[in-house]
């Protein structure tokens, strides 16, 4: 058992310093109780997904993780423990990151809620696009051989029933981090280097980023087909980053900033500056 957990949480240190970055950013927004409650039904529920694919083949089509890893870290039923590890902090930096590009470097909140989930949902499937295809390739580079899937796929060998099934996934615990947080006040910010999503923005873009460079490292070394593969997975992480940051430039440049709505009370809203603590 102690050699599982070293060989999750230092074989998986990217995960876990994801994790980490989750719980300090994720407290400090939802509170402890209610983080520790959307934690544990994100982990349920990616548990029951990856499980159901692999038994099942619901809801992400079939697919079978490396049995070699057995024994060298944790898993929980048919997949490794560090794979539903990952649902919660995906879908809250994908959460928190739409409230911001909703709402603009100036406010917390959006004047449309509908718009910052179904953005929340199309970030986090946006993240799968590339984090599923490079994982593909773990073999080439740290991650490791970690899963395969029966069938072909139009995206990178990935079928559609398998974004289709994350889509679905991400929707539930997005809704539900939304509905947790319906009522979180709209407060007035003095530009985006003050606003408290920005660290979920940026930890969204450094997963994104860091399994596209994974990509253009894999590129680099090897060869054949495999080099050919990465190299348009890295390409891709740019043609879907760049609309997407040149809309967010343009949807902001269009918003009024607070002085211009009249007198409003603006407060300084730290990144980091801890939501009332409910654990009580």
């Amino acid at each position: 058992m102690v050699e599982q957990i070293v060989g999750t949480m230092v074989g998986r240190w990217y995960v876990v310093a994801f994790g980490v970055v989750f719980l300090v950013v994720a407290r400090a927004h939802l509170g402890t109780r209610l983080m520790v409650i959307y934690a544990a039904v994100a982990l349920a529920v990616g548990s029951l997904a990856e499980n159901g694919s692999v038994l099942w083949g619901f809801p992400y089509t079939s697919y079978s993780f490396n049995p070699d890893l057995r024994g060298k870290e944790l898993w929980i039923g048919e997949v490794p423990l560090m794979v539903p590890m990952c649902y919660a902090f995906l879908a809250y930096f994908a959460f928190a990151a739409a409230r911001l590009v909703v709402s603009g470097p100036y406010s917390t909140r959006g004047r449309q809620p509908v718009l910052e989930y179904l953005l929340a949902v199309v970030l986090a499937t946006w993240a799968l696009w590339i984090i599923d295809p490079v994982s593909r390739l773990g073999r080439y580079h740290l991650l490791g051989e970690l899963f395969e899937y029966d069938g072909p796929g139009f995206w990178f060998g990935l079928p559609l029933g398998s974004q289709v099934g994350f889509f679905c996934t991400s929707g539930i615990l997005i809704g539900m981090l939304s509905l947790m947080m319906r009522d979180e006040p709209t407060v007035a910010v003095r530009g985006l280097l003050r606003h408290p999503r920005l660290p979920a923005l940026v930890t969204y873009v450094v997963q994104v980023a860091f399994m596209a460079g994974a990509a253009a490292l894999v590129a680099r070394r090897e060869e054949g087909e495999v080099a050919t593969v990465a190299d348009a997975l890295a390409g891709a992480s740019l043609i879907i980053a760049v609309p997407m940051i040149l809309l967010t430039v343009i949807h902001w440049r269009a918003l009024p900033r607070p002085a211009e709505d009249g007198p409003r009370k603006v407060e300084h809203a730290s990144p980091l500056v801890e939501a009332p603590d409910d654990s009580s």
